[in-house]
């Protein structure tokens, strides 16, 4: 599909999913290179990615692996999570590198 079919379908204000990733996001702004290629600048990232990459959704994503969770269970885990992230941003910071 050409950027000009996409442009047609994806405009400012639409819900689209990057397909490389699955982030969603909607397109706060839609710019055209030089070259023609056409990029969409998304609010959930703060960064552009080429239309064709995109595809267009009806709805976000559910977050099934929060679902049914109490506000202490998601402060939780999210706490786990800090901390591997800290233990391992720790051992990162013990490495020696050769010169």
């Amino acid at each position: 599909m050409k950027d000009d079919d996409l442009m047609a379908e994806i405009r400012e204000d639409s819900l689209v999913r990057y397909k490389g990733t699955g982030t969603t996001g909607i397109v706060k702004v839609l710019k055209v290179e030089d070259d023609g290629q056409t990029w969409a600048y998304l609010d959930s990232t703060g960064l552009y990615y080429r239309l064709d990459m995109l595809e267009l959704i009806e709805k976000p994503p559910e977050r099934k692996e929060l679902e049914g969770m109490t506000l202490e269970q998601i402060q939780e885990r999210f706490k786990q999570t800090q901390e591997m992230m800290d233990a391992a941003k720790m051992q990162d910071d013990n490495l020696e590198t050769g010169g």
